[in-house]
């Protein structure tokens, strides 16, 4: 709260005198519900309404009437109410801006990792042999090993053994990555 002594006096223009101690005491409440008006903080209220306070006693501004001084006050707290909302709106829109580069950086890496990942399994792919390759393209365009051995025109028994060979092939050059490509156990081979 403002710190005021008993003797601290606003003349005003027209030969008034307004005790500040008294004046703070008699419009402090008032001051304090209409800032309230503008802001939801009762903390932030009571800071500005001290703030206009300050600013009062350190301007030594003369005034033509009490009704002027009302007038400063109402004025003044709308004033730094407003500065505090755009403020407040600023940061808000600040932090928002950063959230969304933050989750876009994220998003942009997982991405880049996703796509180096994916570069490495189709490499290990490409290393097999022409038929373990060519069974693996498509168990991953989700063919059935019936299809596949229609497609390329072998016996189904080849098709798991050549499925069986490439995967044991990618487990071991792969690691980890093996799973990013053959996560449900729908594709892996049975033991």
């Amino acid at each position: 709260m403002v710190n005021t002594s008993r003797d601290s006096e606003i003349k005003l223009g027209n030969g008034e005198k307004i005790n500040l101690k008294d004046f703070f005491t008699a419009y402090y409440p008032a001051f304090n519900s209409f800032a309230a008006g503008y802001i939801a903080d009762p903390a932030v209220c009571e800071d500005v309404v001290q703030e206009v306070f300050i600013s009062f006693w350190e301007k030594q501004k003369t005034f033509p009437n009490v009704y002027a001084v009302k007038a400063f006050f109402y004025t003044s707290i709308r004033n730094s109410c407003l500065d505090f909302l755009k403020h407040t709106i600023v940061e808000e829109k600040y932090r928002a801006i950063n959230k969304n580069r933050n989750e876009s950086t994220e998003s942009f890496l997982e991405e880049v990792l996703r796509k180096e990942a994916y570069s490495e399994i189709y490499n290990e792919i490409n290393k097999l042999p022409e038929m373990g390759k060519n069974v693996l393209l498509l168990i991953l365009r989700e063919k059935s090993n019936e299809e596949i051995a229609t497609i390329l025109n072998i016996a189904v028994n080849t098709v798991k053994t050549h499925k069986a060979r490439a995967y044991k092939v990618l487990r071991k050059n792969l690691n980890d990555l093996f799973l990013l490509l053959f996560p449900f156990p729908k594709h892996l081979p049975h033991s």
